[in-house]
Order: C-alpha cells, then structure tokens, then sequence
C-alpha cells in the first residue's frame, strides 16, 4: 500500500538521544518495512478464502472444515498477542518481532505442506499463534522509537495494513490460485516471512529493553492492570466486533455463493483498496475527534453500508461500492482503539496493544462462525446480522464515553 515519505532535511545530523529519551528510528526507512510486514502477517488470516474449493477438493472436506480454516489462525492470532506482547518490552521489540518472522516462515511452510485439513486446522493455530507476536512488537517499536510528530502517521498507515490485508491478501492468493496450487500462495508467504525478516533487522534500532532484572510473571502482571482500565474496554469489544464484520462479510459472501466467477469477485473484493489507500491521510483530520469519535464515526458509517447492502447486495457495482464504504468505516475504527490502547497503557503500552488485538482477532474468530450461521439464509440475512453486531459496537463505545478516562499506573 502507499505510505508517505517522511524525509529528514538534508545536512541534518543524527540525533543523539538526550538521557532517558529513546533513540528515534528512520521513519522513512521503517514504516514501508513495517506496512509490508503487517500486510503479510495479517493476511495469513484472509489468504486461504479463495482457495475453498481447491482445498476442499484436495482433501474432500465440506464448507464447515473450511471456515476453521480461517477461526483457527484467528484463534492462535489472538493468543499470540497476549503471549509475545508482554515479552517486546521485556526481551526488545526487535529481537521478539525477527524471531517471531523467522519462526513463522517455518511454520507457514509447514501449514502449506499440510496432507489433510485436521493437520492444516492444527498448524493453523501455530501459525496464528506465532505470527501474533510480530503486530504488538510492531506497535510497542512505534510508540516508543518513532518520532512523536510522525506516529499519527504511521499509526494509521501499519494499522490501516492490518486492514488492508483482509483484502489484499485474497487478491493475491485468487491470483496465484487462477495459475497455480493453492500450496504455492503458503510457499510464498513463507518466503516472504524469511526476507522481511532480514529486512526488519537492518532498519530496526538495537533493542534496549527494561526489565529483564524482574521476574518473567512481572511481564504478564500488566495485562490484568490493562483490563482494569474502565474506559478502555468498551472499546476494545467494539474493536472486536468490528473486526468479526469485517471477516464476517468476505467469509459469508463466499460460502453463500453470492458470485461465483473469478473475476467478479477480483473486482469485489479489488473495490475496496482505493477506500484503504486513502484512509493514512485521513489521519490528521480525524485527530480533531476524540478517539471514541472516530469509533462511532466508523461504525455508523460501516453500519450505514451494512443496512444499504440488505437492500441492494445482489448487483455487484452497487455491493462493490458498499463493500468500499463498510471497510472505509472499519478501517477508522482500529487505529482509534489502538491509539487508545497506547495512550491508556501509559508504560504497559505493549500489553495494552496486545490486549487491544486480541480484542480484534477474538471477533475474527467469531466472523467465519457468524457467517457460517447467517450466510446459508440468504445474503440480507448476513447483512443484518452484521449490521445488529455494529450497532452494539456503538452502544458500547456511547457506554465507553461515560466513563472516566485514565491511564494504567506504571
């Protein structure tokens, strides 16, 4: 995805960090890095929608085996958040998030060698599992290494690539699928995952982690201070159920055979990137509201897509666009609940990041399951579905309001 460029005058020196002030990273040099490396972790989830029908005729499964594909790497994604997220500030987010890249190159060679779908269902937890600790370490290097006058930025842009995942990496894997086994699109991630990592470790800061003198629990003991943090949660679970619409939509869409040939559904699901691309420059005017604003400016608008799709879901230029303007209002939705997450987490700052995916990928577990459920009734079935889940979404970021914002003691 496109990502600005973000340039230090020329002549200007390298700063030197003033005692007690971390060391700041090359945003220009980082955040492609970063935006590539949220694309392909994220898209892990989405990436084996297209492949359905080839895997399940090379394993001879039904429908129901293929949506586990999707809900357990969901549920392995968001365990991995609450695992390895605690564990950047403690062991340094660099070395946590190569370790992690590496690791999941492995693994996701292994998912693509599977001979049969209980074996991929399996390997598809690890990989969720493995693959969850590189998006907090992500986040946690941003918040704490990345000049504060470009965080916004960047904020959106990494956060708004977790997003545009959901789309791309269906895109790519219908390529590949159309002129090739569907193993090759695990092939390729895994050797993505392996030159990313390489990548990653060149443009990254050596770590300089704080903490490793307390015991390991001491890491894991900020997460239940995070949940303790009134004004977060409601936001957390409308993250949550924005993120299992957000599934929930592509999911039922193919299992209820809405559109049937490859390139309608390209364009479908292609109708969507515009609106991603442009959602980084929509960082700055959003920062006039408040970060609950965003919220509920997200969900109404992907709530007001959701209720015109009921209506008007069965012609593709209409469901195109409405599928355009439902992932435009999502993708405002996760880079406020994040943000909110970090300011919140004051020096927990990774555990409420992790704590804050793990909000999402819960509600993407849940998605293939809605969809499984509503998708087999017909498309407005789903469609009201989805928009009932954002509609408590709103509620419980109006609930959120009301409560006293404050941060998590250190």
């Amino acid at each position: 995805m496109a990502t600005p460029t973000l340039r230090l005058p020329a002549g200007t020196p390298a700063r030197t960090p003033a005692p007690g002030r971390s060391a700041r990273a090359h945003t220009g040099r980082t955040l492609p890095v970063f935006v590539l490396s949220a694309l392909l972790a994220t898209g892990q989830m989405y990436q084996p929608i297209p492949l359905f029908t080839a895997m399940k005729a090379d394993w001879g499964v039904g429908s129901g085996a293929m949506t586990w594909i999707i809900s357990a790497f969901a549920f392995g994604y968001a365990g991995g958040f609450v695992l390895f997220g605690p564990l950047s500030d403690r062991y340094g987010h660099r070395r946590v998030l190569v370790t992690g890249m590496i690791v999941a190159a492995v693994v996701t060679l292994l998912t693509g060698l599977a001979f049969a779908a209980p074996v991929a269902v399996g390997l598809r937890v690890v990989q969720g599992l493995v693959v969850g600790s590189i998006p907090p370490a992500i986040m946690a290097y941003v918040a704490t290494r990345i000049e504060p006058a470009h965080r916004a930025v960047v904020t959106m842009s990494v956060a708004t690539s977790f997003l545009a995942a959901t789309v791309i990496a269906q895109i790519v894997s219908q390529a590949v699928v159309d002129s090739f086994p569907w193993r090759t699109v695990f092939l390729g991630s895994a050797l993505l995952f392996a030159v990313l990592a390489v990548a990653l470790r060149t443009v990254m800061l050596d770590d300089a982690p704080a903490g490793r003198d307390k015991p390991l629990r001491h890491s894991y003991a900020a997460i239940p201070t995070v949940l303790r943090i009134g004004a977060l949660l409601p936001l957390l679970a409308a993250g949550g159920l924005s993120m299992a619409v957000m599934v929930g939509i592509y999911t039922g869409i193919e299992i209820a055979g809405l559109i049937e040939g490859s390139g309608e559904l390209l364009a479908l699901r292609a109708g969507a990137l515009p609106v991603m691309l442009a959602l980084p420059l929509l960082a700055i005017p959003l920062s006039r509201l408040s970060k609950p604003g965003q919220v509920m400016l997200g969900v109404s608008v992907a709530a007001a897509a959701m209720v015109a799709a009921t209506f008007e879901g069965s012609h593709l230029a209409v469901l195109t666009v409405l599928l355009a303007v439902l992932v435009g209002g999502l993708g405002v939705i996760a880079p406020a609940v994040l943000q909110s997450a970090g300011e919140l987490g004051g020096e927990s700052r990774a555990a409420a990041s992790s704590v804050a995916m793990f909000s999402f990928y819960v509600g993407a577990t849940v998605g293939p399951i809605v969809a499984a459920t509503a998708a087999p009734h017909g498309f407005p079935a789903l469609a009201w579905t989805l928009t009932a889940l954002l509609l408590v979404a709103f509620a419980l970021t109006l609930i959120g309001v009301r409560i006293p914002r404050a941060s998590a003691p250190a």
